[in-house]
């Protein structure tokens, strides 16, 4: 039975993708700051609530949630906020701290309380986003978290050379995010949201549920796809038609 941690399990990619090990048989290991109810119920979830910001109380909460493994087939980093969207300019430092506090920060925190429970991680997997090399206006501390993300997956690569990492950007899907971001004015300075706007009810913007799947799959061939420590994204080579 595979044994698999995730972060931000209480919605959005996070709940569907543990939703699926779940399906598939596997043993989930889950956190997020609220209690995902319809999850809880599957005696193979093992749940902590969790503020991953709260930093100095990570680690005993994952001595908790990882009592007793001493070994991790997958940990799946996927917690993570989007915070202000607009012009660097109009964005606060305190705004764009927060954001790097819950997109790389607590994943530092949390891979190096993994490291200490656990005796054997064989994979681990950053959900990251094409934001973090595409440079598209308007994208601002979150931008920057995910490409932090990025260089954080490569270094824990270095040091940990018998786990296999990726920073996995999953493309567009159906997320509060989306909610948020089609809210938004028009606004000529930022054609990527049109972009999303486009893909909204199409089947370039999945649900979570109608993307983990395929997910579950690339993130199964990644160890033979991708260098540990590298970036990829699911719509583009050497995943783009592995995983249809």
């Amino acid at each position: 039975m595979a044994q698999i941690l995730i972060t931000g399990v209480s919605s959005g990619i996070g709940h569907a993708l543990a939703a699926e090990y779940l399906s598939r048989g596997a043993s989930v290991y889950g956190t997020s700051r609220r209690t995902p109810d319809d999850l809880t119920p599957n005696s193979a979830f093992r749940f902590v609530p969790l503020d991953l910001t709260e930093f100095d109380q990570v680690g005993a909460g994952f001595d908790t949630l990882l009592d007793g493994v001493a070994r991790l087939d997958l940990v799946i980093l996927n917690a993570g906020i989007l915070g202000p969207f607009g012009d660097l300019a109009e964005q606060s430092l305190d705004d764009m701290k927060h954001v790097l506090d819950v997109n790389v920060w607590a994943n530092k925190v949390v891979l190096d309380a993994v490291y200490r429970q656990v005796d054997e991680v064989r994979q681990v997997v950053t959900i990251s986003s094409g934001a973090a090399v595409n440079g598209h206006r308007g994208w601002g501390g979150y931008a920057l978290s995910k490409a932090a993300l990025n260089m954080l997956t490569m270094l824990y690569a270095a040091e940990q050379p018998d786990t296999h990492f990726c920073a996995l950007a999953p493309g567009v899907v159906e997320t509060s995010m989306q909610d948020y971001l089609n809210g938004l004015p028009e606004d000529e300075r930022y054609p990527s949201l049109d972009s999303l706007r486009s893909k909204r009810d199409t089947s370039e913007m999945p649900s979570p549920a109608e993307l983990a799947p395929r997910l579950v799959d690339a993130i199964s061939q990644l160890p033979e796809r991708i260098r540990s420590g590298q970036f990829a994204d699911i719509r583009k080579p050497p995943l783009a038609g592995a995983t249809a």
